[in-house]
């Protein structure tokens, strides 16, 4: 049984007569017969009974009727539904982002993304950059926003570029850090390895490490405290606005610089949501980077 058996049912109902039937289906009359046979031999009973002018309903095809009434009208609605909201932007969206971008560049983005797109259903969660990709590539996510250039065959977009800074208490020349004591915020490997690739460039010993964090907070209130040094991005001044920050240069004289990228598949746009917020990445976020400053914030 389909649409067309429910509608062939809602119509001998309304006629009672095959033949005004047919003229309003434009179908034959002997085609009425064998799809009413056919129902009746799947739903294994008696639909109608002819009349000498005209047709009756016996008790079950009035049931079959009033089923057909019913989802006839709820089909209806859902055409009429899906029609009136083609401009309406609807479905789920799950995206990763990085603790950076999440603090400090994500919040009034999602808030006027979700204004335009009320009816999408949105999901975020934060967290370390390599854990997030690791979620994206599993399927987990549909979009990932994640620092460093990871290694991704399909699209993804340039957003935010800035400097990874030293945070001191006080004003101190980078040449004093290997006898400082390191405030050690665990970021994910790839930053780990840009860090490490510019002390290493510099030093020739590991640095002074006394307390280790899982927190950027943390580790800036331990600097506020005077009890290390740490190395952070430079976002974070926006929480610290007293310490001294620098950012970092790599013995080239080349500034150590971390990118931002969002990551998604090349089948984006077959998927509303996730289209949707591409597109206003894309407009809403052309140049983000940081510029790079000598930032020298002393008490």
């Amino acid at each position: 049984m389909n649409e067309k058996d429910l509608l062939l049912i809602k119509t001998l109902f309304e006629e009672k007569n095959i033949t005004h039937t047919a003229k309003r289906l434009f179908i034959s009359q002997p085609a009425i017969s064998d799809r009413l046979q056919r129902l009746e031999a799947e739903l294994n009973c008696v639909l109608i009974v002819r009349q000498p002018r005209g047709i009756s309903f016996t008790s079950e095809g009035e049931i079959l009727y009033q089923y057909a009434l019913n989802h006839l009208k709820d089909y209806e609605q859902l055409k009429t539904t899906l029609n009136s909201d083609r401009d309406t932007t609807r479905g789920v969206l799950k995206i990763g982002c990085s603790n950076i971008f999440s603090k400090y560049k994500l919040p009034p983005l999602l808030s006027k993304f979700m204004k335009l797109y009320p009816q999408i259903d949105v999901s975020m969660r934060s967290g370390y950059s390599h854990n997030r990709f690791k979620d994206f590539l599993e399927g987990n996510i549909h979009i990932c926003i994640a620092r460093g250039n990871h290694n991704w065959q399909e699209k993804k977009t340039f957003l935010w570029e800035e400097p990874l800074c030293l945070f001191n208490m006080d004003m101190v020349e980078v040449s004093q850090l290997p006898d400082m004591p390191y405030i050690h915020y665990i970021t994910d490997p790839l930053l780990q390895n840009v860090l490490d690739e510019w002390w290493y460039s510099l030093f020739n010993k590991p640095p002074k490490t006394i307390i280790e964090v899982d927190a950027m907070d943390t580790a800036l209130k331990l600097v506020q405290q005077g009890i290390g040094y740490t190395l952070l991005s430079q976002s974070c001044t926006t929480d610290a606005p007293n310490l001294y920050v620098a950012p970092l240069f790599y013995k080239s004289s080349q500034p150590v610089m971390r990118s931002t990228y969002m990551y998604y598949r090349n089948n984006y746009n077959q998927f509303a949501a996730t289209k949707a917020f591409v597109d206003f990445i894309n407009i809403h976020v052309q140049d983000t980077s940081t510029k790079l400053q000598p930032i020298n914030n002393t008490l």
